[in-house]
């Protein structure tokens, strides 16, 4: 794979995350399963004055995660079930992603970017009611938290982001990737060392050489968890036939999160 291309097209991973122009096709119906868990949802943002914004955010977030401690959720897609586990060590990251998942944002949402090798890109809206949720829980995005401990390893989850005025890499609040990856020859990785302004640890370079990731966008995009189960799904995503925007031609669906524990 161009590992240049897919840098290029990284760039562009927050921006169909948005409500999309583009003709829904048929949405799946919820279907909820009392088996797969239960979790008391916190009643958050209900009424205009706890409408989220870039100068509220890290204080709304940390107070919803102290109150909200799961780290483990079940997102069932058109292509299978993926279990994730969220970082404990990126707190806004996962009581972001836990606030939207009781908010039921993501049921219904479509996957609007997949690249083979690379990732697949969810939380793409088309209707209205998503932009209703989006209006009640705010316009923000969320303080990048990278950390030495996180790579962008087969299997992460990561944060899109958008890349105009955007000096601090603020996270986009909904929409994620999940990794798939290719391996890296060293010289590659010195290339992109210096062009992110990064420096890997010894292991991540160690790992990128023998092992799939997404080397490229370390300390460019956070990384605040993992699939502990369900990751063969990911490559049934990636590899459906895309326009030439990668969005695929057969929509992706996410059609229901939940909270495990």
């Amino acid at each position: 794979m161009n590992h240049l291309s897919t840098l290029c097209l990284i760039v562009l991973l927050y921006g169909c995350s948005g409500e999309e122009t583009r003709k829904a096709q048929q949405k799946p119906k919820i279907n909820k399963k009392a088996n797969r868990g239960e979790s008391v949802t916190q009643p958050l943002i209900n009424e205009s004055h706890n409408y989220i914004t870039d100068e509220t955010v890290v204080k709304r977030l940390t107070a919803y995660g102290k109150e909200n401690l799961e780290t483990i959720v079940l997102i069932q897609t058109s292509k299978g079930d993926i279990k994730i586990r969220l970082y404990k060590d990126t707190p806004l990251h996962r009581a972001n992603f836990i606030m939207m998942v009781k908010e039921g944002y993501f049921d219904g949402t479509v996957f609007t970017r997949v690249v083979k090798d690379f990732m697949a890109q969810g939380g793409g809206t088309y209707d209205e009611t998503h932009a209703m949720l989006k209006r009640k829980i705010g316009n923000y995005s969320i303080p990048a938290e990278f950390t030495k401990n996180r790579y962008h390893k087969t299997g992460a989850i990561g944060a899109a982001r958008g890349y105009l005025n955007n000096p601090e890499m603020r996270s986009a609040p909904y929409a994620f990737y999940f990794v798939e990856g290719t391996t890296y020859k060293e010289k590659l990785l010195d290339h992109y060392e210096e062009e992110n302004n990064y420096k890997y640890p010894e292991a991540h370079r160690e790992y990128y050489k023998t092992n799939r990731g997404a080397a490229h966008i370390d300390g460019v995009h956070t990384v605040f968890g993992e699939i502990i189960s369900g990751y063969s799904v990911v490559p049934k995503l990636t590899s459906v036939t895309t326009d030439s925007r990668d969005w695929p031609n057969t929509d992706l669906f996410i059609i229901e999160a939940v909270v495990i524990k």
